[in-house]
């Protein structure tokens, strides 16, 4: 029989945990709440480790942000309007209006299509069966009469969303994202990819027009940037790929402008940790002397509570 050789761990050398600097202490734990608690009690019974402390750090970033005047950008997936978090963006631009949104097409559609019929998102799955998906005759005829604007008057894709839906008195305008940044003054842009939204599949779909719309949007969108050196914040919230994109583009924009350019605060909020947020909201922009944050949880809690902390620590 072989006898296989045992390291000695007689002759281990052991320690003090007095000498030992532990990373969990009872001051750091979580702590229950009454069944009345305010949401200051709330958040500070948050175990004071990893995600809780993280999000504090972003609320607080905001609010200095706030304080300081300094730009604060919201990179939002279609997802955001979808889950019903326009009126708290809303609400928040009668905050502070130093503000900048950013988002997909697909935000332009469904933030449309709200504004006019007070409804929006099909069941992709089932219309997909009978061929009917993203084929809706209205939706296409009035994002063909946006791009007309856009083409006219020369604008970006956010203006001129907003602009169409105003000029139209759409009925439920009110709760347009577009419509109550055009009217507070707080530019929205619309960062365009061809072949990924339902507007594409149409014949009165004017691609050319768009690509212009949505360059503009970016040059927009890249001087707010600019702005977030300092002091500021950009939150990129469910966008996976786009905004993601446009955003690395934009820094190296500023960077290649102003080689000093830095010093702001980035966060990614989304349901699912991606690649394209981690690196480029997170990871490379905290590289220029800056702080970068990955949060994951559902925006329909995660947003909400976000503002209800940043607006408490504003009273």
């Amino acid at each position: 029989m072989v006898d296989f050789k045992k390291i000695d761990l007689e002759k281990v050398k052991a320690y003090s945990i007095k000498d030992r600097a532990s990373k969990v202490r009872l001051d750091l734990l979580g702590k229950p709440v009454s069944e009345n608690c305010t949401l200051d009690q709330f958040i500070e019974s948050l175990p004071k480790f990893l995600k809780a402390e993280d999000f504090k750090k972003v609320a607080a970033k905001i609010k200095a942000a706030i304080v300081k005047k300094s730009k604060i950008i919201f990179m939002i997936g279609a997802h955001n309007l979808k889950v019903g978090l326009t009126p708290l963006y809303v609400d928040f631009m009668g905050l502070y209006d130093n503000l900048h949104f950013a988002g997909n097409s697909a935000v332009s559609i469904h933030d449309l299509e709200i504004a006019f019929f007070g409804a929006t998102s099909e069941d992709v799955l089932e219309n997909l069966q009978d061929g009917s998906f993203g084929f809706v005759e209205e939706t296409a005829k009035l994002y063909s009469e946006m791009l007309r604007v856009a083409t006219k008057e020369k604008i970006g894709l956010g203006h001129a969303l907003g602009k169409f839906i105003t000029d139209q008195d759409a009925p439920f305008k009110e709760f347009s994202l577009s419509y109550n940044c055009l009217k507070r003054e707080i530019p929205l842009t619309i960062h365009a990819a061809i072949g990924t939204d339902i507007v594409n599949q149409h014949p009165s779909y004017d691609g050319a027009a768009a690509g212009r719309a949505s360059f503009e949007d970016f040059q927009i969108f890249s001087n707010s940037v600019m702005q977030i050196a300092n002091g500021g914040v950009a939150l990129n919230i469910g966008s996976a790929v786009i905004m993601p994109e446009v955003f690395l583009k934009a820094i190296a924009v500023c960077r290649n402008l102003n080689p000093a350019f830095g010093n702001y605060t980035t966060a990614n909020f989304d349901m699912l940790t991606h690649y394209r947020p981690t690196q480029n909201v997170v990871n490379r922009p905290a590289t220029l002397d800056s702080e970068g944050y990955n949060i994951t949880g559902h925006h329909e809690i995660m947003i909400p509570l976000l503002f209800a902390v940043v607006k408490n620590a504003l009273k």
